[in-house]
């Protein structure tokens, strides 16, 4: 009878990855849908600056996810988690250089510098070796 309840408890979980994975297809495919349609709309450049910014930050991380998933489904061994950390490294080691050679060609004082320099210290002490 224990077998029994094992096989049951196991063609349940399969049952629910099935299920799982339909709810993602088909939510990526009618976001798909949508992102075509969005793109007719921003064309005609009717949109607030700011919403547009955080709407490009949004698709390109999705991108992103979505890039290191496909290479994982194709078979990338790697740990899916690993996958996408090493994205979010290359992404945020392009963007710390150009951060740098903005600051460093711009004598303007710019907002949020002290909490980058927090977050950054931070992230070094994250990085260094530990003694």
């Amino acid at each position: 009878m224990h077998f029994r309840g094992v096989e049951m408890t196991e063609t349940l979980i399969q049952e629910a990855d099935k299920a799982f994975s339909k709810q993602v297809s088909d939510q990526v495919a009618r976001i798909t849908s949508e992102l075509n349609r969005m793109e007719q709309l921003l064309s005609a450049g009717q949109v607030n600056q700011g919403v547009l910014t955080e709407f490009r930050d949004a698709v390109n991380r999705v991108r992103s996810t979505g890039w290191q998933v496909q290479n994982w489904l194709e078979g990338d061994p790697r740990d899916l988690q690993v996958l996408l950390i090493e994205e979010r490294i290359r992404v945020t080691t392009r963007l710390a250089v150009h951060l740098t050679a903005e600051l460093g060609a711009s004598a303007d004082p710019f907002v949020g510098l002290g909490s980058l320099k927090e977050a950054v210290h931070k992230l070094d002490g994250v990085l260094s070796p530990k003694a």
